[in-house]
Formats: structure tokens, C-alpha cells, sequence
């Protein structure tokens, strides 16, 4: 139930999070590839914004109790994990390295509770 509850949470704060800082960024322009490379940063876009609507639903899933929230998780989990690796090297090549730690945080704590949620289905 914890590990429900926790990932239920951090779903939600992933997928806000990204949703919401996709719009400040556009916003605020602070998206210098859209007119460098606009359509593969237009891909990019779209791609992590499904991502950030699929981790609030595993995380509504989670909260609401609602089947499968586990499997979403996972699923979810390994956009979000994909996501961090490739935008630790986008800062990292920027020397933005604040940002290089904050997605590794989020890579290990992915990743953590992956491991939870899998070893969860071996021993229910």
C-alpha cells in the first residue's frame, strides 16, 4: 500500500513536472531548437508531454486504487528513465550540471521503484 502511495505521488509530481516546465520553457522561449530544428524538437516535445500525461495517469491509477496502476508505472517509469538519460547529456554537454544531478536523482529514484514494483509481483 505504501508503494502505491509513493508512486502514486511521484507519478504525479513527474508528469506535472514535465508538462509544466515544457510550457514554461515554450513560454518564456527558452527553446533555442525550434527554430534550429524544429521538427525534431517538435517530436521531442510531443513524445515527453505523452510521457508526462501517461505518469498522471499511472499516478491517478495509483491514488484511485485502480488495476493495472502498477503495470502503467512501469511502463511509464521506463519513458521517464529514457527521458533523464537523454536529457542529463543535453545539460551535461551545457556544463549545466545542477540539472545533470537533479535527473540523476530522478533516474535512481525511477529506477528504485521499478525494482520495488517488479519484485512486488514475485512475492504477491
Amino acid at each position: 500500500m505504501l508503494l502505491s502511495l509513493v508512486s502514486g505521488i511521484y507519478s504525479l509530481i513527474i508528469g506535472v513536472g514535465i508538462i509544466g516546465l515544457w510550457l514554461m520553457l515554450i513560454l518564456t522561449k527558452q527553446v533555442p531548437e525550434i527554430k534550429s530544428e524544429p521538427i525534431a524538437i517538435g517530436f521531442h516535445i510531443v513524445v515527453e508531454n505523452i510521457m508526462g500525461i501517461l505518469s498522471v495517469l499511472s499516478g491517478i491509477m495509483f491514488l484511485l486504487n485502480i488495476t493495472g496502476g502498477s503495470l502503467m508505472f512501469i511502463l511509464t517509469s521506463g519513458l521517464v528513465i529514457y527521458a533523464v538519460i537523454n536529457s542529463a547529456g543535453y545539460y551535461g554537454q551545457k556544463k549545466q550540471w545542477s540539472f545533470v544531478c537533479m535527473f540523476g536523482a530522478i533516474l535512481v529514484t525511477s529506477i528504485t521503484l521499478v525494482i520495488f514494483h517488479i519484485l512486488d509481483f514475485f512475492i504477491a
